[in-house]
């Protein structure tokens, strides 16, 4: 808890340009991001209902986490460790930090929520239609489901190349921000208007994961293509922080 009694979240960020690791600063809760981190971004503590430590899992960028190799997932677990018993609860805040969960051993003793990704499997327990996953790549996500055992229930779409989608990919895409927030909306429109036409993955689909955690700030958007619950890490953490109080 911090010092006034409040429960504190411990969020756990990609390694990029902008990243601060906030938990041995002198008073962790001061920092500010920069202003091409706004609020509907998981790096920017106002993004959260409670006072929030962050801690950078390194080598772990956004391409790197994807693709899963030793060095980020280590650096997901080594991230975990230092939050662990420092917070009331640790969130990922990429949706590919799950590959992490194999090689927290021994589990931490802080409640742990690494991705949206972590309850695909009720996903799909809840529907005996497919689940769609919607992913900054398509081409990483369909790689990184592919060993689930239901994979064939799982569509994905991807925003790879829809308009500024691609810009939030750099290193310094907060710093030197060369995208806009209209102009991801108007990307996600893009495709998921395609996702929604007939025989499209977004029709039928009987629950809908945000990989993602940019697109939570979107999710009016999405919800205007689909009637299918909407799981993202977001709300997940909000259902958990009420049970915490």
């Amino acid at each position: 808890m911090s010092a006034t009694g409040e429960l504190v979240l411990g969020v756990i960020v990609l390694e990029a340009e902008h990243s601060v690791e906030t938990l041995d600063l002198p008073d962790p809760f001061a920092w500010r991001p920069p202003a091409g981190l706004s609020a509907g971004f998981y790096g920017n503590p106002d993004a959260w209902p409670l006072p929030t430590l962050f801690a950078v899992a390194e080598n772990a960028t956004g391409r790197s986490s994807a693709e899963g190799t030793p060095a980020a997932v280590q650096g997901v677990v080594d991230a975990v460790a230092r939050l662990d018993g420092r917070c009331d609860l640790i969130v990922g805040g990429c949706g590919y930090f799950g590959a992490a969960w194999p090689h927290l051993d021994p589990a931490p003793r802080t409640p742990t929520v690494l991705s949206a990704l972590d309850h695909l499997d009720d996903a799909l327990r809840s529907t005996s239609r497919d689940v769609v996953v919607i992913s900054m790549s398509g081409s990483a996500a369909t790689t990184f489901l592919a060993p689930h055992p239901q994979s064939a229930r799982v569509r994905v779409i991807g925003l790879d190349d829809a308009a500024d989608w691609p810009l939030i990919g750099r290193p310094d895409w907060a710093t030197a921000p060369q995208w806009t927030l209209d102009g991801l909306e108007r990307g996600l429109r893009d495709v998921l208007a395609v996702a929604a036409r007939p025989g499209g993955p977004l029709v039928d689909a009987g629950a809908v994961v945000l990989e993602c955690t940019v697109l939570p700030q979107f999710r009016r958007v999405i919800r205007e293509y689909t009637r299918a619950p909407i799981i993202d890490v977001g709300r997940i953490v909000d259902g958990l922080v009420d049970r915490l109080t």
